[in-house]
C-alpha cells in the first residue's frame, strides 16, 4: 500500500532499499506512549498497534511530523496516508513479504554510539527495541520505570519504597549484629530472588515483592519484640495508600 515510498508528499525516499538496507521507519500516528505525539488514552493496544494508526515515513519526516504535532494533527496525518495509498498501492507481490520483514526486524537491532543523552526505550519518536543493551562511560545511569512496572506506578512504588525503608530502619536498630548494617542490601536481595531491580519488575510481581519484604520485617529482631507487645512494625497497601495512611 505504500508503494515503498515515504507517504510524506512529495518525498521520493524509499522505505527498504533494493538490497535490503532499511531507511524508512514505521510511525504511529497516535502515539503509542503517554505523553507522545497525537498520544490517545482511549485507544486500545490493539488499536494503537493496528494498520489504521501506522504509516512509513522516512526517518527525517518522522522526526518533522512527531516535532510538530499541532501542524501534523492526527486528521493531517490520516489524510497524507490515505492520498498516498490512493496514489502509490498496487496488488501484493512476492517480494512484499520479505521487505516487511525485515522492515519489522529491524526494530529489536538498534545500537546507539557515542550517545551523549538520553536514550528512550519504545517510544515515538525515538528508539524502539525489546531489548537494549548499553556501555557507558558514566559510573551511574538513570532508567526509567517503563508502563506497566512497579516503578511506574506510584502508589506502587511508594509503598515498595515504605516497606525497604521500615526493614532498614528496624534491621539497623538491632544492636547485636555483628558487623555493620548495609542499606542497600535488601534492595540487592530483591533483584537477586526476583533477577531485576523492583521498578523494573512487572505489576503482575508486585504482591511477592511486598510478602518477600514484609517477611524480612518480621524476622528482624525488633519487629518480634514489638510483635510480642502487641504492635505492628509496618503497615498494609490498603492503609498506606493515600487518605488512609498510617
Amino acid at each position: 500500500m505504500s508503494g515503498n515510498r515515504c507517504a510524506f508528499p512529495g518525498c521520493a525516499l524509499p522505505i527498504v532499499e533494493a538490497v535490503g538496507t532499511i531507511t524508512g521507519e514505521i510511525s504511529h500516528i497516535r502515539a503509542q506512549n503517554e505523553g507522545g505525539p497525537r498520544y490517545d488514552e482511549t485507544q486500545s493496544e490493539e488499536e494503537r498497534h493496528g494498520f489504521d494508526n501506522l504509516v512509513l515515513l522516512c526517518r527525517r519526516h518522522h522526526k518533522i511530523v512527531d516535532a510538530e504535532p499541532d501542524v501534523y494533527s492526527v486528521e493531517a496525518l490520516q489524510k497524507i496516508k490515505a492520498v498516498h495509498e490512493q496514489e502509490m498501492g498496487r496488488p501484493e507481490q512476492a517480494t512484499d513479504g520479505f521487505y516487511a520483514k525485515i522492515l519489522l526486524g529491524d526494530l529489536p537491532r538498534i545500537e546507539v554510539h557515542n550517545n551523549s543523552g538520553a536514550v528512550v526505550i519504545d517510544s515515538p519518536g525515538s528508539i524502539i527495541a525489546q531489548t537494549v543493551n548499553l556501555k557507558t562511560v558514566q559510573k551511574n545511569m538513570k532508567i526509567n520505570a517503563p508502563p506497566g512496572t512497579i516503578g511506574a506506578d506510584q502508589k506502587a512504588s511508594s509503598y515498595i519504597q515504605y516497606l525497604i525503608n521500615r526493614y532498614n530502619k528496624l534491621a539497623s536498630a538491632d544492636e547485636t549484629r555483628g558487623r555493620e548494617f548495609s542499606f542497600g542490601a535488601i534492595s540487592r536481595s530483591i533483584e537477586s530472588k526476583f533477577r531485576a531491580p523492583w521498578r523494573l519488575l512487572p505489576m503482575e510481581e508486585f504482591t511477592g515483592v511486598c510478602d518477600f519484604l514484609q517477611l524480612r520485617i518480621k524476622r528482624t529482631r525488633v519487629a518480634k519484640l514489638n510483635a510480642s507487645k502487641g504492635h505492628r512494625s509496618f503497615s498494609s497497601f490498603e492503609e498506606f495508600t493515600p487518605g488512609n495512611r498510617r
